[in-house]
């Protein structure tokens, strides 16, 4: 897992490079006012955070399809594509 760092938002302005260098460490919360008002995370956290997205959002759709008839069997599924195949 990684730790989250609070910073003040001004921190951005005052302290770019260590805010970014924080980055490396994990996702840094900005605070306005003393409130959370945004999450900066490292690009490469963010395509995680993406592809996960992504992986979630194809489960919802094959569960919805499953749900409304949809779908096929997984035996039925494996066996179409070993014929496909030619395996």
């Amino acid at each position: 897992m990684f730790a989250t760092q609070i910073r003040p938002v001004t921190d951005l302005r005052n302290h770019y490079s260590e805010v970014e260098s924080d980055l490396e460490r994990g996702p840094v919360v900005l605070t306005k006012n003393g409130y959370g008002a945004s999450v900066l995370v490292s690009i490469g956290m963010y395509d995680k955070l993406m592809a996960r997205q992504a992986i979630y959002e194809s489960i919802a759709r094959s569960e919805s399809e499953i749900d409304a008839g949809g779908g096929l069997d997984a035996r039925k599924a494996l066996s179409e594509m070993r014929a496909t195949l030619h395996v």
